[in-house]
């Protein structure tokens, strides 16, 4: 069992993959991706890249892009239009409200256990909310640990510690665990 990745850089693939695997347990999958190193080459290439990876067997795929300035729907209806058509089983639009580190602000015994630290840093009540989550979970490791957190190398520590539970208050997320239930 393959899923497909669609992202736009490779920290928000390992966080997916990550939290995909926490909805699944205790089945096993692997996963093959394209990451768009920014959303404009994304959004250009989302719909060959679909078919691309359902050829390479993932017939399922998640496409995620983050909200920025954009309009939701819009953005949405776009991204659907774009993947739908790709001979996937089934797909799912995940668009984070700034950006993909708001879902890892949700749990903050898994970013001390990402930061082998005893101390549960406190966590604002909605990350979605926050304009910078990236630089907001930057500044939170530093003040709280004295330790300087990087995406690239943290994001896949602290998303297999989320307790995926806790995702729930999340708008963001919440297309995310139905299109994992329905793959079985």
């Amino acid at each position: 069992m393959k899923i497909g990745v669609i992202a736009e850089d490779d920290s928000d693939v390992v966080v997916v993959k990550e939290l995909t695997r926490s909805l699944m347990k205790p089945r096993k999958v692997g996963f093959k991706r394209f990451v768009g190193n920014g959303c404009g080459k994304l959004r250009r290439k989302c719909h060959a890249w679909a078919e691309i990876l359902v050829r390479r067997g993932c017939p399922w795929i998640v496409l995620v892009h983050d909200l920025d300035e954009y309009d939701e729907t819009a953005l949405r209806t776009e991204l659907s239009n774009a993947i739908v058509n790709s001979g996937a089983k089934a797909t799912v639009v995940l668009i984070p409200r700034r950006e993909i580190e708001a879902w890892l602000l949700y749990d903050s015994e898994a970013i001390a256990k990402a930061f082998n630290e005893r101390k549960k840093p406190h966590l604002p009540h909605d990350p979605e909310l926050l304009s910078d989550p990236k630089r907001y979970l930057e500044k939170l490791v530093d003040k709280e640990y004295n330790k300087q957190y990087l995406n690239t190398e943290h994001n896949e520590l602290i998303a297999k510690y989320v307790d995926v539970s806790l995702l729930q208050r999340s708008r963001s997320f919440a297309r995310h665990p139905p299109f994992v239930s329905n793959i079985f």
